[in-house]
């Protein structure tokens, strides 16, 4: 029975927190619990888990409220689930955060946690929502507008993550494969099918490779495909359904090929791609190769506001998907998003983000993509490009006339085919100019004319690159947000971090967990440079502040910020 947790807003007469020091009381009350508890706390809308439970009449849930905050600070400090607990049992600072002032209080057993992730996985996989992405973008909303955040200008980043899964080499790989599905088997057919099996289930799939000499490996595949080929048609009927014959099929198919004489082919390592399964454990994962570094798992995508008005900047989405996702599909997908929810105009990225489908998705959505660096070769510093010339556009983005660099005007008329245009200039004028050798124009046979014919592709790019070259290295706000994807991953192991877990709903909940925890300490932060004002701006949010963060007021000596204060308001007890 699903039970809404309000009893830390009513707490007790005294507590063990009162037994504390003052200047224990002090440093508690700068540090990052408080924040925790006003700022993410208390704002966790706990009816959107109210479908995970029955509504029959029973035990009470534990505290929904209590379960996310354990697993955000799981993610943000990057502990396992032990060390957590023993934090959770033991330390005051943590039992604060969760709003527990007392030792005997909110207890609960870790399979607790456990039994609350696999509620939280199989609503995912039956409805396709993540309901921690939906709380947590519900509060950072919230945050945004009490604390009068701009969003208007933004900047987003991807990074690479690897899940928690063994380097298997490819025949490993296909072994462990065919050991698991002789798990799945009844025991009549185990005994039915032995003479495909004996080969394989002597030893693990690791003590397997270990005895294969270097001249045998193709051999040993050959062996595999026929194997495989036998059971995925063997097992169809009975076992079509178990995850251990689909992973069987799948990666059949992906390593070998079936020619018309039914003779089994072994595709070779440059056949396959990415999106191979990379491991039984985790069949989401996929495989990448970037800048000479090599992943399995995902890449998590994140966007911050980063207006300079704003005192504070903070991490307004996080998304994640396998590693194999093109920048620009994480840009459309994100923007779309980030439109309904906040109010972006300009979203500043790298040029990996560069491309149709990124501009055609800032277009549909009304926002200006700005980047720092052009996708693709780079241009030739001795030629003239169409970067160099001044394009005027009408209303619609229509480009009309241009300009080229010796300041010879030409009308720009639309192609034969979709997208493609043409601007003439006069050849004779063309004759003296002391840049005709770098010119990109050609002279035609018939008609005393120089074009210039170009696409809208790369009208679109000279346009990106005349307007980096425009803003230089100091208009450059996007380079920001890499120190934030660092704050993100750094739990985990920072670069190409190795996460912990595996699955892509667990990696994103920790990612976006831990991205809430990188906005609370800056929170922190902004709260111990401004003092009273912040406590001010967070009885505005809360509605309530408790009795430790009136402790914060002894330290701030600004007391110049006025705020109209009745018997009721907590701020009286300073």
């Amino acid at each position: 029975m699903f039970r809404i947790n309000d009893e830390h807003l009513q707490g007790r007469l005294f507590t063990v927190i009162d037994d504390l020091p003052a200047t224990a009381k002090k440093r508690l009350a700068n540090s990052w619990a408080p924040i925790f508890y006003n700022y993410f706390f208390t704002r966790i809308d706990e009816s959107v888990f109210a479908e995970l439970y029955s509504n029959k009449y029973s035990r009470p849930n534990t505290p929904v409220n209590i379960l996310i905050g354990f697993e955000t600070l799981k993610s943000g400090f990057g502990f396992s689930d032990e060390e957590l607990y023993d934090n959770f049992l033991f330390n005051l600072q943590f039992r604060y955060a969760l709003g527990l002032h007392e030792i005997d209080e909110g207890y609960f057993n870790l399979r607790t946690i456990y039994n609350f992730r696999s509620a939280l996985y199989r609503f995912e996989q039956d409805t396709g929502r993540n309901l921690i992405k939906e709380a947590t973008s519900e509060i950072t909303d919230e945050q945004i507008e009490q604390l009068q955040i701009k969003t208007g200008i933004q900047r987003m980043d991807s990074t690479q993550i690897q899940t928690n899964i063994r380097n298997m080499s490819r025949i490993q790989l296909l072994v462990e494969i065919i050991q698991r599905v002789y798990r799945i088997l009844t025991e009549s057919d185990q005994k039915k099918l032995n003479e495909y099996f004996a080969d394989y289930i002597k030893e693990d799939s690791l003590h397997y490779c270990y005895r294969i000499k270097r001249n045998e490996a193709m051999s040993r595949l050959e062996g595999i495909g026929k194997v495989m080929a036998a059971l995925v048609e063997e097992l169809e009927e009975e076992y079509h359904s178990d995850e251990a014959y689909k992973h069987l099929k799948r990666v059949f198919f992906e390593h070998f090929k079936v020619e018309d004489s039914h003779r089994i082919q072994i595709k070779e390592g440059k056949e396959l791609s990415g999106q191979t399964l990379q491991s039984p454990d985790d069949p989401e994962a996929t495989y990448r190769r970037k800048q000479n570094e090599s992943s399995k798992g995902y890449v998590a995508n994140i966007t911050e506001t980063c207006d300079p008005e704003n005192n504070i900047q903070l991490i307004t989405e996080v998304n994640v998907k396998p590693n194999t996702t093109d920048d620009q599909e994480l840009f459309k997908e994100d923007i779309e998003r980030l439109k309904q929810r906040t109010e972006i105009k300009k979203i500043w990225t790298d040029g990996g983000y560069c491309g149709e489908t990124a501009a055609e998705a800032a277009k549909e959505n009304e926002v200006i993509h700005r980047t720092t660096a052009i996708k693709g070769r780079s241009k030739d510093e001795n030629k003239i490009g169409l970067d160099d010339f001044t394009i005027e556009m009408d209303n619609d983005h229509i480009p009309k006339k241009m300009t080229c660099p010796n300041k010879q005007e030409g009308d720009i008329k639309r192609g034969r085919k979709v997208h493609r245009y043409s601007a003439g200039f006069d050849a004779g004028k063309c004759e003296s100019c002391p840049l005709k050798n770098q010119c990109p124009t050609k002279i035609l046979k018939k008609k005393p004319i120089r074009i210039l014919r170009f696409s809208s592709k790369e009208l679109r790019v000279a346009l990106q690159r005349r307007i980096i070259k425009e803003q230089g290295k100091e208009g450059n706000i996007r380079a920001a947000v890499e120190s934030t994807i660092r704050s993100v991953i750094h739990p985990f192991g920072g670069h190409r971090c190795k996460m912990p877990v595996r699955g892509k709903f667990r990696i994103s909940c920790m990612i976006i967990l831990s991205a809430m925890m990188v906005n609370i300490r800056r929170l922190t932060e902004y709260a111990l440079k401004n003092g009273l004002k912040f406590l001010v701006d967070l009885y505005r949010l809360t509605g309530s502040i408790h009795l430790i963060d009136i402790c914060c007021l002894n330290a701030c000596k600004d007391l110049s910020y006025s705020v109209p204060l009745n018997k009721h308001s907590p701020l009286c007890l300073a």
